[in-house]
């Protein structure tokens, strides 16, 4: 999921950060990075202080991957301070880049991954990624979920999203969802593979831009 994250944004950042004065060309890999790295951690980030709700508010439609979201805010300001400390970009010029490449990569993100035609990302997926947890099209196997609501003995979060999409996390109001009790499994998970990550990779801008360097040819 992080390398089809990384191409994502690399695709979208022909104006902000490619054709971009204001980082040299020589440094648009590391750029892109910086913005996976944003986007990734943040997400992870918001599970693990229990914001599955609002994780999912954004893939299911229910808030816009806009600047004025607080989670969407978060990884903006995020990429502002390592834009800043990396290349010495000023503080418009690294909101601008930000504001204008976060919400737009969400978008195409959510897009591509509510799209049935577009195998390139699925919840699931993500989800299993942020938490590092095994996962496949019928779920993610997470440690003590198996009371959780699931599919094939794993939560389904594709089943979750569509249940948002049509009226709400629990339409029917009948509890079934129990959407509570997943974000503390989700969230203990993805906090779990925040410390994972950065023991992995001690060095070179923090774990999950350790793990992109490759991508960046460094």
């Amino acid at each position: 999921m992080l390398e089809q994250l990384f191409n994502l944004v690399k695709e979208d950042s022909q104006a902000d950060i490619i054709n971009n004065p204001a980082i040299p060309n020589e440094f648009n890999d590391q750029a892109v990075g910086l913005a996976t790295e944003s986007v990734f951690s943040g997400l992870q980030g918001a599970l693990a202080n229990g914001g599955l709700k609002d994780v999912l508010g954004i893939f299911g439609g229910q808030s816009s991957p806009s600047s004025g979201n607080p989670l969407v805010g978060g990884i903006v300001n995020n990429l502002v301070g390592s834009l800043m400390k990396k290349f010495g970009i000023d503080s418009p010029m690294a909101t601008s880049i930000a504001a204008s490449l976060i919400p737009s990569v969400l978008g195409k993100l959510v897009n591509k991954t509510n799209d049935p035609s577009d195998s390139s990302f699925n919840i699931n997926d993500i989800i299993g990624a942020l938490t590092g947890a095994k996962s496949d099209a019928a779920g993610v196997q997470l440690p003590g979920a198996q009371n959780a609501p699931s599919s094939g003995g794993g939560i389904d979060f594709g089943g979750i999203l569509k249940s948002l999409t049509s009226g709400g996390l629990d339409a029917n109001k009948d509890g079934s969802i129990g959407i509570d009790d997943i974000a503390g499994l989700i969230g203990g998970a993805a906090s779990n593979a925040q410390s994972q990550q950065g023991q992995q990779q001690p060095e070179g801008g923090g774990g999950i831009f350790g793990m992109l360097k490759g991508l960046m040819g460094s």
